[in-house]
C-alpha cells in the first residue's frame, strides 16, 4: 500500500460520530447504529435525510464523513468520502496553479540555504548532528523522540484543531518560499513502505499558510511525529523510496522536509 489515506484491508473501522437515526444492517436485520461500534466494510448503513455518520479508520486515524442520505455499505461511504477529498484536491490544485501562473512570478528561493535542506545540496540542517553520507529524510525519520528538533524551515507543518471537543484536526503547511509546492505527509517512524497521508499530492500556496481541509484526522493516543515532504515538482512514493536509499529519484524537483510532533 502506498497511501496511508486508503483503508487497509484489515483496518479496524469504528463509528466515530452519529447525527440522527442512522441504522445498521450487519446480520440480516436493521438496528440502531451505536457510537464507537466496530463495523465491517460490507455492513449496510441506512442514513436518513438530515442525518450523518462518521467512520474512523483506527490504523490511519482518518475520519470519513457521509455526504448523501440513503442505503450504502461502509466501504461505499469511505470510497465516496475519498473521491470527494480527491475532487477538492484537484480543484484546489488547479486554482493555485492558475493563480500563480497569472501573477507571472518567476523568483524562487530554492537555492537559498535553509534549515529544511533538500537532498540535493549542502545546506544546513535542523538535525543536531547531521551526517552528509546519510539521506537527510532518513535521518529525520530515525530521529529519536527525545532529541530536540529545530522546527524552523522553509516549510513548516502545523496542526490546526477543528472547532469542537472531538479531538480532530487538519494538517496545514506554511510555505515561506516564493512559489507553490507539491506536498504530502508520512509518519516519521514508518518502518515499512512509504504511506502517504493524502491520496494525491496537494499544492500549497506561496508565502503563506494552506490548511488541508479535505483530510481530517483525530489526535494520536500518544506522541507521534509527522513529516511533510515538499517539492516544486510532482513526486511519487517511488521517488521517496529512492531518496531514502540514497538514489536519484525520477522526479527532478528539489525536496524540502519539516517535522511536526504531536
Amino acid at each position: 500500500m502506498t497511501t496511508g489515506a486508503s483503508p487497509a484491508l484489515e483496518a479496524s473501522l469504528k463509528v466515530y460520530k452519529i447525527k440522527g437515526n442512522v441504522t445498521l444492517n450487519a446480520s440480516g436485520r436493521w438496528t440502531p447504529l451505536q457510537r464507537r461500534a466496530t463495523v465491517g466494510g460490507n455492513d449496510m448503513l441506512r442514513i436518513p435525510s438530515g442525518s450523518m455518520v462518521e467512520i474512523l479508520n483506527t490504523d490511519t486515524r482518518r475520519v470519513y464523513s457521509s455526504t448523501v442520505p440513503g442505503d450504502m455499505t461502509v466501504d461505499a461511504l469511505i470510497a465516496a468520502a475519498m473521491e470527494d477529498a480527491a475532487n477538492i484536491t484537484r480543484a484546489t490544485n488547479r486554482r493555485i496553479t492558475d493563480t500563480f501562473g497569472q501573477k507571472g512570478q518567476k523568483t524562487s528561493r530554492f537555492n537559498s540555504v535553509g534549515l529544511s535542506r533538500h537532498d540535493t545540496d549542502a545546506g544546513t540542517s535542523a538535525l543536531t548532528a547531521f551526517d552528509p553520507s546519510v539521506p537527510y529524510l532518513r535521518q529525520l525519520m530515525e530521529l529519536p523522540d527525545t532529541t530536540e528538533y529545530d522546527g524552523y524551515s522553509d516549510i513548516i507543518l502545523i496542526r490546526r484543531d477543528i472547532d469542537g471537543s472531538d479531538g480532530s484536526f487538519n494538517f496545514a503547511v506554511f510555505n515561506t518560499l516564493d512559489t507553490p509546492l507539491f506536498i504530502n505527509i508520512i509518519d516519521q517512524h514508518d518502518k515499512g513502505d512509504i504511506n502517504f497521508y493524502f491520496d494525491e499530492n496537494r499544492i500549497v500556496t506561496a508565502r503563506g499558510e494552506t490548511i488541508i481541509g479535505e483530510y481530517r484526522y483525530i489526535l494520536p493516543e500518544k506522541t507521534a511525529g509527522y513529516i511533510v515532504i515538499a517539492s516544486d515538482k510532482p513526486f511519487s512514493a517511488a521517488d521517496i523510496r529512492s531518496l531514502l536509499e540514497g538514489n536519484t529519484p525520477a522526479s527532478t524537483g528539489n525536496f524540502f522536509y519539516s517535522l511536526l510532533r504531536i
